[in-house]
């Protein structure tokens, strides 16, 4: 699940940019040299013509190596992006854990100290609050019972 979420939030607009950018030169250069070739073949007689074959043919050798490099360079950059981001995502889990547990131990404080106050000053603390609501509801099914007595004698 984590492979998968990180594959999708692999975004990376600058090496897309990057690719977008090298495509657009790829495409005008390849157009440039097509359109020049085309031209000096027409003016040249059939020995320069295949003068201009053996420059087109070594242009396409040379792109084909420009793409292949891009392509590692591309691929080496997308790994150690990945690297980067699986050591930021540690790191971060980690941190959020940490967070977690001194949160935790913080409130914990705080509620001792709090308890330790309320009865330093003599103040009900939430136990005891919890203790005298109890009595109290006793206390009220009690009288409730009693009126219910009485209003059976009266009526009787």
């Amino acid at each position: 699940m984590a492979k998968a979420k990180a594959a999708t939030s692999l975004s990376i607009p600058f090496l897309q940019d990057v690719s977008e950018v090298l495509d657009r030169v790829r495409k005008d250069v390849e157009a440039t040299v097509e359109t020049i070739g085309k031209r000096a073949a027409d003016l040249l007689p059939e020995s320069g013509r295949e003068q201009v074959d053996n420059v087109i043919e070594r242009i396409d050798d040379a792109r084909d190596d420009v793409n292949k490099r891009v392509e590692s360079l591309r691929k080496d950059i997308e790994k150690r992006f990945d690297v980067v981001r699986g050591t930021i995502d540690k790191r971060v889990e980690s941190l959020r854990k940490q967070t977690v547990g001194r949160r935790k131990d913080f409130e914990k404080a705080a509620q001792k100290r709090a308890v330790r106050v309320f009865k330093w000053f003599n103040l009900p603390v939430r136990s005891d609050l919890d203790s005298i609501k109890r009595r109290l509801t006793a206390l009220e099914r009690r009288i409730e019972a009693i009126e219910k007595q009485k209003s059976r004698r009266v009526a009787a």
